[in-house]
């Protein structure tokens, strides 16, 4: 596999995990019970509507780099019914998650300075998520 089909590879992946991290704060945004549903899901559905953003994102790049976005969704959501705090948390752990793997990618990359770049935006992004939905969860 070429360097540019391993880079396509990963974008697709990166691809399905936003999707499934917007579906998954959708799925929050729906559990959560009782008032804390007054103060969690508008963040919530704003981490839906930024995720579905950010694959959109990363779609127009596959497509520029002369690919065709695929996707593999492996997601299964149980019905929960869950507290705002304990939403957050499990949001934070998926975007934890993303930045993981953006990081991870940008330390694969040595050869297409515009993809590193692009990214790094990524990782930039994903950064600020985390400590967004970690100070919600302050005492």
């Amino acid at each position: 596999m070429s360097a540019h089909e391993h880079h396509l590879k990963r974008l697709n992946e990166l691809f399905a995990e936003e999707l499934e991290a917007g579906i998954r704060y959708l799925h929050l945004a729906t559990s959560v019970k009782g008032l804390d549903r007054l103060v969690v899901t508008k963040t919530l559905l704003e981490g839906m509507q930024e995720t579905f953003e950010h694959a959109q994102t990363i779609a127009e790049r596959i497509n520029q780099m002369g690919g065709v976005p695929s996707l593999d969704l492996k997601l299964q959501l149980p019905p929960q019914k869950i507290s705002g705090a304990e939403a957050i948390r499990t949001a934070l752990a998926f975007e934890q998650a993303a930045l993981d793997a953006y990081r991870e990618f940008c330390d694969e990359i040595k050869d297409d300075v515009a993809l590193e770049e692009f990214i790094r935006e990524q990782v930039g992004v994903e950064s600020q998520h985390v400590a967004e939905l970690t100070l919600l969860l302050e005492e």
